[in-house]
């Protein structure tokens, strides 16, 4: 009786310290960004060489990440070749590729996510929802277009600090009228008839660390 009761306590301990291991490697990795603070194992002080270690060598590659109006800078691009899982970085430290300054965030829909289950793919109404009011942003058809400009006090302003969305419409709906309505470098309500008809989609997001 002794024996079979220390055997399956040690059968039970090793289960234990297994499923320990499991639990502890981010067998589901973790896909949440809080601004200025982390996404997943990505923190402030955090390097390329800890995120190879976090996501392996191979999901981790150098970049010139785009800033607009022709600018790159040097990065670092996770899983480079998956939509879903691309992150972009940006370092503090270019050389050692150390301490992130802003992450970026490009296409249609990701599994990042960002407080109030924001990321890409989701739409202006929506967006007026989370908010809780509407909120302003720039024209379209320039470097800076769609860019959210001013929450108007609606409650992404606190849960998104130091993040900056962009907007654009489909692709189909550039030849509308309600496109040419809001175009250009001057800021409209995202109440605005035309921006209410198009309901243009989020397709970039930057998240600055500072």
């Amino acid at each position: 009786m002794g024996m079979r009761w220390r055997l399956t306590t040690w059968i039970c301990v090793l289960a234990s310290t297994a499923y320990g291991r499991d639990t502890s490697s981010g067998s589901e990795p973790d896909w949440l960004i809080v601004p200025g603070q982390r996404a997943g194992a990505l923190h402030r002080m955090s390097s390329e060489v800890q995120l190879a270690q976090a996501y392996g060598r191979d999901a981790v590659q150098p970049l010139r990440v785009e800033l607009g109006e022709g600018v790159t800078a040097p990065g670092t691009v996770l899983f480079a070749t998956d939509s879903l899982r691309r992150l972009e970085v940006l370092w503090h430290d270019t050389v050692a590729r150390e301490r992130p300054t802003r992450l970026v965030l490009r296409g249609s829909e990701s599994r990042w996510q960002l407080p109030a289950n924001i990321s890409l793919g989701v739409g202006l109404r929506e967006l007026e929802r989370r908010n809780g009011r509407r909120f302003t942003l720039a024209g379209f058809g320039w470097d800076y277009g769609g860019v959210i400009t001013d929450w108007e006090g609606g409650a992404l302003a606190a849960q998104l600090p130091g993040v900056r969305l962009y907007l654009d419409p489909a692709t189909a709906q550039y030849q509308t009228a309600a496109y040419r309505e809001v175009l250009g470098d001057r800021d409209y309500s995202s109440g605005t008839p035309a921006m209410q008809a198009l309901n243009p989609r989020v397709y970039q997001i930057y998240i600055d660390f500072e």
